[in-house]
């Protein structure tokens, strides 16, 4: 018998554990390599920052998208576990999904990766050169068929361009070494930043500084995590038909935004246009905002001593500290520009394959921004990777490939009028579905019944849905979906419930909504009948 292909995984996080398990379901030999001890990356909370560490989960972290959009695709979190859940949660789901599937025996920990280059035969075989180290210091050197890159893009922290800041005589910190805000008690504290990580530092940093200035740079839109009834953000926004109606996305976010803080005449979003701005997901910023621990701040131009000065002529005088939350260069050392794909114009087929290698045998998994659940699109790289290595699903042509990267580059400038790794997460990860052979055909829709037809395009974009259709499909995938939609968003309460308390407004929207699935049935039924007359 011929020996398994073997696949070297860069990384023992969120997609490094999907690579595993996707590998032995293409039948590849699976070598793991994690530099420090534990499985989780990101969200394994060691308490302190470690050298070589990429961005380090702080002790308050919470998950911005709620726990049916937060997950692997056939791999549910329990019903006890809130929509939201916090670090230690995250940290157990990935645990308990590394022993469901037998992922731990594949992984070699305390490895760190030194050096990846091609074989001496790589023009023939599109093998990798692996040179690793040990506990021990000891070199070690290995040839494998494929590459994941796992290791993520939150690697080397960004700071902005700000004239002076080398004269800044106060505390000065990035996102990606911030634990908690106790060194900051009875400071006056400037955030920079425009993510949700600002948003998070800010709020935590407030309840024991002295004062809190934020900087919003063009602006932003703070929006909840829940909206009325309690339906998670996500569930609202994530939905395959804002896809072709981004002008209904685009009122959606300043109506949420809005109704809870007025965003220009705070300034905190002085254009009140989603154009070249971002959005924060924060519950509490509002709130601090309208209580005056946040100030909003203008567009940061000059640093001094313990100054800063803005766009406007505003200046702050006696700063403390200055918190930086504006995001990640990638790393990626290990890696030759040209394994990356380049430095700055991508060169990336479905940000994915790098198309100036010769071999499609190295994947860069997670290597790019993208906004809602990271889990999906990740997991969805490395099923789809891992079925192109093991020669089952056939990547098109080089020139087809460029003509996508074109495409995506060509969106990239039209909306940040620059190049960067930032892409729409559903579009994105739909198209490699497509590839994948797991997005449905209009045929499987039919099959699939009217309710669930529906809820593919105008529901939830849960990543259960990418496991009914196409390879390695999971029986329980139309379950999950219908407990996502029905309790999946509810907090469990510690005391006993009678069974009729179950909210009105969700039953009243079932019932709408299979009432708006039968009918959109009887009108795909009709029109298909025309067609075939």
């Amino acid at each position: 018998m011929e020996p398994k292909k073997q696949a070297a995984i860069i990384g023992a996080g969120i997609s490094g554990l999907a690579a595993i398990k996707s590998c032995l379901e293409e039948g590849l030999e699976p070598v793991c390599m994690e530099q420090f001890d534990d499985v989780g990356g990101f969200w394994c909370h060691t308490g302190e920052f470690q050298d070589g560490q990429g961005a380090m989960a702080f002790d308050n972290l919470t998950t911005n998208t709620p726990k049916d959009m937060f997950c692997y695709s056939d791999f549910p979190y329990d019903n006890d576990v809130p929509p939201y859940p916090t670090r230690p949660y995250v940290h157990d789901y990935l645990y308990r999904y590394c022993d469901r599937f037998h992922l731990r025996k594949y992984i070699h920990f305390n490895t760190k990766i030194r050096n990846i280059r091609k074989s001496d035969d790589y023009e023939e075989t599109g093998r990798w050169e692996i040179e690793t180290t040990d506990v021990s210091e000891v070199v070690h050197r290995h040839v494998y068929d494929f590459v994941f890159v796992c290791s993520g893009y939150c690697s080397d922290a960004k700071y902005p361009i700000t004239n002076g800041l080398e004269n800044f005589k106060g505390l000065t910190e990035h996102s990606k070494t911030f634990k908690d805000g106790s060194k900051y008690a009875n400071k006056r504290v400037l955030v920079i930043g425009t993510g949700n990580s600002a948003g998070d530092l800010a709020v935590m940093v407030s309840h024991v500084a002295k004062q809190v200035y934020m900087t919003v740079g063009r602006g932003t839109f703070i929006v909840p995590r829940l909206l009325e009834g309690g339906v998670p953000w996500s569930y609202a926004t994530q939905r395959r038909a804002f896809l072709r109606k981004k002008n209904n996305f685009a009122n959606m976010v300043r109506a949420t935004a809005n109704s809870r803080i007025k965003h220009v005449a705070t300034g905190i979003n002085l254009t009140n246009s989603m154009k070249s701005t971002s959005l924060i997901i924060n519950d509490f910023l509002h709130i601090q905002i309208a209580c005056g621990r946040v100030k909003i701040v203008g567009q940061l131009i000059r640093v001094g001593e313990h100054e800063a000065e803005f766009e406007d002529g505003t200046v702050l005088k006696d700063l403390d500290a200055i918190l930086f939350a504006t995001g990640y260069m990638p790393g990626l050392q290990f890696l030759s520009d040209e394994a990356k794909g380049g430095t700055d114009k991508q060169y990336r087929y479905k940000m994915t394959f790098p198309l100036t290698l010769t071999h499609n045998t190295l994947a860069l998994i997670g290597c790019f921004e993208s906004g809602s659940t990271v889990i999906a699109v990740t997991e969805m790289q490395v099923r789809w990777a891992a079925r192109v290595f093991s020669g089952r699903c056939k990547l098109p042509g080089h020139e087809t490939m460029m003509v996508d990267v074109d495409r995506w580059n060509k969106f990239v400038i039209r909306k940040y009028r620059r190049y960067k790794y930032k892409v729409p997460n559903l579009k994105i990860r739909d198209e490699m579905a497509a590839e994948l052979g797991v997005a449905p055909t209009w045929w499987d829709l039919v099959k699939a019944g009217p309710r669930l037809a529906y809820l593919y395009y105008y529901g939830p974009a849960f990543p259960y849905y990418y496991r009914l259709w196409g390879p390695h499909a999971w029986c329980g995938a139309e379950k999950a979906i219908y407990n996502a939609l029905g309790h999946g968003y509810i907090p469990k309460p510690v005391m006993k419930l009678k069974p009729d308390v179950t909210p009105r407004s969700f039953v009243t929207q079932h019932l709408a909504l299979t009432g708006a699935a039968v009918a959109g049935a009887l009108m795909l039924g009709s029109y298909q009948w025309k067609v075939l007359q």
